[in-house]
Parts: C-alpha cells; sequence; structure tokens
C-alpha cells in the first residue's frame, strides 16, 4: 500500500450521524399520569351520562305503565275503586289527602256516586300506582308502606309526596333505585333544616330503644 492510498483511508470522514442512534423522546411519570386523569375524566363523564340516560329511560317507562294501569283501572266505577283502596288498609283521611279533597267529600262519593271526571281518574290513578308498586317491586301491604317515612332522617311518607302532587317520586322510591336523600331533596330542597333536630334514637343495653339528646 502506498503512502498516498494510506493518506486518503485516514482522511475518509465517516458521518457521525450514522453512528449514533436517535434519541427518542422519554416519557416521565407526569405525562403518563395525565394521560391517565384525562382517559378516566372521559370515562367518568361518559359513565355519568349513562346513568343519567338510564334513569330517565327507566322514570319514564315506569311513569308510562303507570298510566296504562290508571286507564285501566279508570274503566271501573267510582265505587268500585274506593272499595278496592279501603281494602288495601288506606284510612279514609289519607285517601282523602292524596286525592287533595275533603274526608266527607269521600264519604259521599261511597253513598252516593256522584264522583266527577277528574275525581274518577284520580281514584284510577291512586289505585294503579299501588298496583304497581305492589305488583312490580312485591311490596307487601301497600298502605302500611305508604305510612313509612322515606328515610330515619325525617317524617316525610309516600303519602305526603302524593299529597303533595309527586307520585314519580313514589315509584322511583319503591323501585328501590333512586337514593332516599336525593328523593327527599327533591321534594323538599330545605327537608334537613326543616327536620333537624336535637334528639337522636338509641338501642340501649337490654335491646329497649330510648332517646337521648344529641352528643351526651
Amino acid at each position: 500500500m502506498t503512502s498516498e492510498t494510506r493518506l486518503s483511508i485516514s482522511t475518509t470522514t465517516v458521518p457521525t450521524a450514522n453512528l449514533i442512534a436517535p434519541v427518542e423522546p422519554t416519557t416521565t411519570v407526569a405525562s403518563q399520569l395525565d394521560e391517565l386523569a384525562e382517559e378516566a375524566g372521559s370515562l367518568r363523564s361518559t359513565s355519568r351520562h349513562m346513568v343519567e340516560s338510564t334513569s330517565e329511560l327507566h322514570q319514564k317507562v315506569l311513569f308510562e305503565s303507570w298510566q296504562h294501569r290508571t286507564h285501566e283501572r279508570g274503566k271501573l266505577a267510582p265505587r268500585a275503586l274506593l272499595e278496592e283502596i279501603s281494602d288495601l288498609g288506606f284510612a279514609w283521611r289519607d285517601v282523602a289527602r292524596m286525592l287533595g279533597v275533603s274526608v266527607p267529600a269521600v264519604q259521599k262519593w261511597r253513598r252516593a256516586g256522584g264522583v266527577t271526571g277528574e275525581n274518577r281518574r284520580r281514584l284510577a290513578s291512586l289505585l294503579a300506582l299501588c298496583d304497581e308498586i305492589a305488583g312490580r317491586y312485591h311490596i307487601q301491604e301497600v298502605a302500611s308502606w305508604f305510612e313509612m317515612p322515606v328515610t330515619a332522617s325525617a317524617p316525610i311518607t309516600p303519602i305526603d309526596l302524593c299529597a303533595d302532587g309527586q307520585p314519580r317520586l313514589v315509584l322511583e322510591h319503591a323501585s328501590g333505585h333512586g337514593d332516599e336523600e336525593a328523593i327527599l331533596t327533591a321534594y323538599d330542597p330545605g327537608w334537613r333544616e326543616h327536620y333537624r333536630s336535637d334528639f337522636e334514637v338509641y338501642l340501649e343495653a337490654d335491646g329497649a330503644m330510648s332517646i337521648r339528646s344529641k352528643g351526651a
């Protein structure tokens, strides 16, 4: 090998870029957490939307079923409707209150009739509501269930809900899918303050129930 050849080889330049692998961007823990938070937030929003949509659909179906039962019950004579309501165990004062009429009016209907079309529908609607609750959710002794408070935190009952024109909340409560406190809030946003008590019920060592001052 001549000196010229050796010189040519030694002075040949090899591009540096061909010898160094490209550096990939490093994924940091922070960026991974950001991506996970973004995905979790998106999934949570989607889930919430699905829950809200299915809840609305369920309530709509319950309402339509109740209305269908009302139509069917409305075919009965008012006196027959009253007899079936009575057979369920309701007190006439509660029936009158849920229908928005006086007790004497209900007693008059039982004796002599004279029920208007609107009141006939109210009778059919109340009986249909009981049909829906007992038939779909297998609640026994419906009348006493109507007297039972929605939650121990307040004395609000399904009778109260019906009397104030909220039968949908009664259906929601009977279904067991609705949160009890959410149902009361929909009925009365200020129920916690209205029914706040400085006393609580507790179980004595001997098994008896007693009342004491909170914090005692």
